[in-house]
Formats: structure tokens, C-alpha cells, sequence
């Protein structure tokens, strides 16, 4: 996934981090940890993309047909 298509997930996913953290005080442990879910989205999809990329599927196990199919639809290579 190239760096255009990284940033525009981010700005979908930030979009719906944003929504979540507007239920909550600016003061509220959760609009605080929704905070940093932004801000680690940003670093893993800005600056170490790959490494997570493994971390993930390492966490998730196997990938179903399903998701390697729409892996590579976002024109990532699952088997990278």
C-alpha cells in the first residue's frame, strides 16, 4: 500500500475515531485513549506500515479467504 492510499485510510478510520470521542468529555479516560488510537493509527500508517502490517497478522492468525480477497483489493499483498 502506497503512502496516498495509507493516508486516506487514515482519514476514514480518523473520521470514525472522531465520532466515537465526540460521545465523551474532552476530560474522559475514553475521549483520552481514542486520542492516542489516532495517533498510533497515524505513526503505524505513516512511518512503520510494514512492521505492523506483521504485527497484525501475527495477532489475528490465519486470514480467512475473505480477507486476503479484500487485502488485495486495497492493493495490499498479503503474503508480503
Amino acid at each position: 500500500m502506497n503512502l496516498k492510499n495509507r493516508i486516506h485510510l487514515f482519514d476514514e478510520d480518523s473520521r470514525i475515531l472522531e465520532g466515537i470521542a465526540k460521545q465523551y468529555g474532552e476530560g474522559s479516560r475514553e475521549y483520552a485513549a481514542l486520542k492516542h488510537a489516532g495517533i498510533a493509527l497515524w505513526y503505524v500508517l505513516a512511518e512503520d506500515h510494514e512492521k505492523f502490517k506483521g504485527y497484525v497478522a501475527k495477532f489475528e492468525g490465519e486470514l480467512t479467504p475473505a480477507q486476503r480477497a479484500h487485502l488485495i483489493q486495497m492493493g495490499i499483498d498479503p503474503d508480503l
